[in-house]
């Protein structure tokens, strides 16, 4: 795939004059695994809308190949890059397979019709996240789990460089979390695609994470290779947890081990 540079700078976003992220910098290492983490209202998911162009920066911007995103077409956008939001709503009485198929619709076009090609990127997209058998269901009637694969099925089909996930594995059980993000981490090694996912659980995300984004406060308190920025002093700092921190017996990566809060 194609390499891309996505960078924020001195961004600030919030909702009906409310600050959230302030004055922010931040770039996305092309061709990794970037995941953000921090408490709740820390602004995580802020940060991903505003990277998504799905919100207007409050001041400073964000710059997509050296492009002011807020200046592109936002078709243009949507070949390049795929947003999973935090709660999506599929439309009444959509099925499966119609909903993994819009993925397909910034390849489409006045002279452009369904191909091929479109076939094969919708179904690849329902076998890799094990939705293929669900592909005549309505999407209402699934359970919570299987609707977040399909949504996620929906982002691969859009066959984008760049992947962006908030909180992809909600409502997934541990075996589904871990087949989700190990899917995400093969579709980085093969196509090199520069993924960045919002995840609540930090073991998850010190395992898969190249580039690990830490928040506090609407800012950025570190940010780097998990092994070594992640610390007890880090987990008390942006969650208040008294933590040990040891290696993953599984991966290596840092692992924490709660101990209590802290007063």
């Amino acid at each position: 795939m194609t390499a891309h540079e996505l960078r924020a700078e001195r961004l600030a976003l919030g909702y009906d004059g409310r600050p959230v992220v302030e004055d922010l910098d931040l770039e996305i290492p092309d061709g990794k695994i970037t995941v953000i983490v921090g408490a709740n209202a820390s602004g995580k998911s802020t940060l991903l809308r505003g990277l998504a162009r799905l919100l207007t920066p409050a001041s400073g911007r964000v710059l997509l190949d050296g492009a002011a995103l807020a200046d592109l077409r936002s078709l243009d956008v949507a070949k390049l890059m795929a947003l999973l939001p935090q709660i999506p709503v599929a439309p009444d009485g959509i099925t499966v397979g119609d909903l993994v198929g819009r993925g397909r619709y910034p390849h489409q076009g006045w002279f452009r019709r369904w191909s091929a090609a479109d076939d094969t990127a919708v179904a690849a997209a329902l076998d890799a996240t094990g939705t293929g058998d669900l592909a005549d269901r309505v999407v209402a009637e699934l359970s919570g789990g299987q609707r977040q694969r399909v949504w996620v099925a929906m982002a691969l089909a859009q066959g984008t460089d760049l992947l962006l996930l908030d909180e992809p594995t909600t409502y997934l059980d541990i075996n589904h979390q871990m087949e989700l993000l190990d899917l995400l981490a093969e579709l980085n090694r093969r196509n090199n695609t520069t993924i960045v996912v919002v995840l609540h659980d930090l073991n998850l995300a010190f395992r898969y994470a190249h580039h690990l984004v830490a928040m506090k406060g609407g800012r950025i308190v570190a940010e780097g290779r998990p092994a070594e920025i992640v610390d007890t002093a880090l987990v008390s700092e942006v969650f208040g947890l008294e933590c040990l921190v040891v290696p993953c017996p599984a991966s290596g990566a840092p692992m924490v081990v709660p101990v209590g809060r802290q007063e």
